[in-house]
């Protein structure tokens, strides 16, 4: 019910870029269809996070929850239309951009729309601009109608999935410590270097101050033009799948390391998706 960052946006929560470039009717993101690289960008912690559709299947199911509260208290309540047959595309921006095409004409920045469908988060806008205070009180207060459909759904004692977030970012870190990605990651800064860019990796190049002292405009020329090189250079020296497969292998030892936390979470998740499920039949 509420907005949630998915674990696919983890890599630019690490570098501390998320700003949207906005929106261009002739930069449609629709335009924009994932690479095979990209759908291909899988990893173990995958199975014990839900996707987007599963969020929104259970944001759905929420939402009618809290609906059925509000109409109980005399107030409307806006339920958002979310669609859960989407790709599961968490990994897109992981590694940084890593699509020649959105690099060409977005640099950094992220096309609005290309992680969560603009229109869903259009639905988010319109409905806390029309919220009165009355309304959000009885929503998202404490004990208000939002708060009680989330714990409708889950499980009483449900796993600590801020764990896994954590989990998640040590391995993105400490893959760079791996032999095979400190060798492709020099060879990467080699690239770069010889195109006339001196960064000490790909995180360095995407958060460079230059490129977000002002939010509200969209990329700049330099930024483009670092964008495409970072591009052409993870690909001239397979940095991705050196690091995907690399992160692969540290998360499935984590799984191994951590059976009982794993186990639990997985109990959870099945837990709240049935629920969500559930709602969604009877309502």
């Amino acid at each position: 019910m509420l907005r949630s960052t998915p674990l696919l946006a983890i890599a630019l929560l690490v570098a501390g870029c998320t700003a949207s470039a906005s929106s261009d009717p002739a930069r449609n993101v629709a335009d924009f269809a994932p690479t095979g690289q990209v759908e291909a960008l899988r990893l173990p912690f995958d199975a014990y996070a839900f996707s987007l559709s599963e969020m929104y299947a259970i944001s759905n199911a929420e939402d009618l929850l809290t609906q059925q509260c509000m109409r109980a208290k005399g107030h409307d309540w806006q339920v958002i239309k979310r669609p859960t047959d989407l790709k599961d595309l968490r990994n897109r921006r992981r590694y940084g951009v890593i699509e020649i095409r959105i690099a060409q004409q977005f640099g950094y920045h992220v096309p609005e729309g290309l992680l969560t469908p603009a229109e869903v988060e259009q639905q988010y806008d319109r409905r806390d601009s029309g919220m009165s205070e009355t309304q959000r009180e009885a929503a998202l207060g404490e004990g208000g109608c939002g708060h009680e459909a989330v714990k409708q759904l889950r499980p009483a004692e449900a796993a600590d999935p801020e764990r896994l977030q954590q989990l998640g970012r040590e391995s993105l870190v400490n893959s760079q410590d791996e032999p095979r990605v400190t060798a492709a990651m020099d060879s990467w800064r080699n690239c770069m270097r010889e195109t006339g860019f001196t960064y000490q990796d790909p995180f360095a190049a995407m958060s460079d101050s230059k490129w977000w002292a002002d939010d509200s405009a969209g990329p700049s020329r330099d930024e483009i033009s670092v964008a495409v090189a970072d591009v052409r250079c993870k690909e001239r020296t397979s940095l991705i799948d050196v690091w995907h497969a690399t992160e692969v292998k540290i998360q499935e030892e984590l799984i191994t390391r951590y059976p009982d936390y794993f186990q639990q979470l997985g109990a959870s998740m099945r837990h709240e998706l049935t629920a969500a499920h559930a709602v969604l039949a009877r309502m």
